[in-house]
């Protein structure tokens, strides 16, 4: 077994790369991070520029350069998303429509909330293994239930057997010393 790189730079490259999936939660806990940290760069933006214009264009300009690098993130986040829905990253081609009015917003709207809100595929897929670890095995615990109900009922077949061979090799001794103490 490989140990695991726990680096700053293995963190970050597994945030800046399209390989993998990406269920539900950690897909909107990074949208929700990304724009957070927007926000509060704006904030700090806003208020060096009521200090010193000079010192407002420089944290716009830091603004732009993080808001850019975020936007390649989230880029790589969906493309892991959608891998976890078992589709193709070329699917964010849909985000496009936005640039028409209204009825580009509404299917980039859609768009987004299916990434949101869809259950990933269950089990591995073309994209790698499930990041919440299920398989068609342990999924939602049905084919453990029907394992455990199999099993049960295995077992107690098993010692029925087990009973009968018990009592079969009882009768079979006693046969034997009654047909020796004939002799």
């Amino acid at each position: 077994m490989g140990k695991e790189d726990n680096s700053f730079g293995a963190q970050l490259q597994e945030y800046f790369t399209y390989e993998g999936r990406l269920n539900r939660l950690p897909y909107f806990l990074r949208i929700l991070g990304f724009w957070a940290v927007m926000i509060l760069l704006l904030v700090i933006a806003v208020v060096a520029e009521m200090m010193s214009e000079y010192l407002g264009m420089l944290f716009f300009f830091i603004l732009a350069i993080a808001y850019f690098v975020g936007l390649i993130f989230l880029l790589f986040q969906a493309i892991k998303r959608l891998h976890d829905l078992d589709k193709s990253g070329w699917y964010l081609l849909i985000r496009l429509a936005g640039i028409i009015p209204l009825i580009g917003w509404i299917i980039s709207l859609g768009f987004e909330l299916y990434l949101l809100l869809a259950e990933g595929t269950h089990g591995q897929n073309r994209f790698g293994p499930d990041p919440l670890g299920r398989n068609e095995y342990n999924d939602n615990n049905e084919y453990q239930d029907q394992y455990n109900r199999t099993y049960e009922a295995i077992d107690a077949e098993y010692e029925t057997v087990e009973t009968e061979y018990e009592t079969v090799n009882t009768y079979e001794e006693t046969d034997e010393t009654v047909y020796e103490t004939r002799e």
